[in-house]
């Protein structure tokens, strides 16, 4: 069996080359696309686990207070790191006595990160809730 002249070698190395760079072309977009739904999918978990602790913090307030107002504020300054437009909270409670219950949900639109996704699902929406009983019914701040 012959050997290879360094003409024929110096071809088949480039044309392996060629080929990878055409491989890599045709799996890079896909490899962004999972790049992306990844970073799409932490940003959810995120603003999931924030939301969470806001709803918390506003059940928190509510059993010090019956004012919605600062129950609202409580809750929305512990949703850090998230727009403030997107949020939208609500305060449910019944007469301030002890033994009743105080409920706050929270809700967040979180943007679609992927570009060309955004115009079919323009945003995803997290919720979260918290309720916890009034245990004193003196008014407190």
């Amino acid at each position: 069996m012959p050997f290879p002249s360094p003409f024929h070698v110096k071809r088949l190395r480039g044309a392996e080359e060629a080929q990878a760079t055409a491989e890599f072309a045709l799996v890079l977009p896909l490899l962004l696309l999972v790049f992306l739904l990844f970073a799409q999918a932490v940003t959810v978990m995120r603003a999931q686990i924030a939301v969470t602790a806001a709803a918390r913090e506003g059940a928190r307030k509510g059993v010090e207070t019956g004012n919605p107002v600062l129950i609202e504020g409580a809750t929305v300054r512990s949703a850090a790191g998230l727009d403030r437009t997107r949020l939208k909270v609500v305060v449910e409670s019944g007469p301030r006595q002890r033994g009743e219950w105080v409920r706050v949900e929270v809700e967040y639109e979180v943007p679609v990160a992927i570009p060309a996704i955004d115009r079919f699902f323009p945003a995803i929406t997290v919720r979260g809730s918290a309720e916890m009983r009034i245990e004193n019914d003196r008014e407190g701040i």
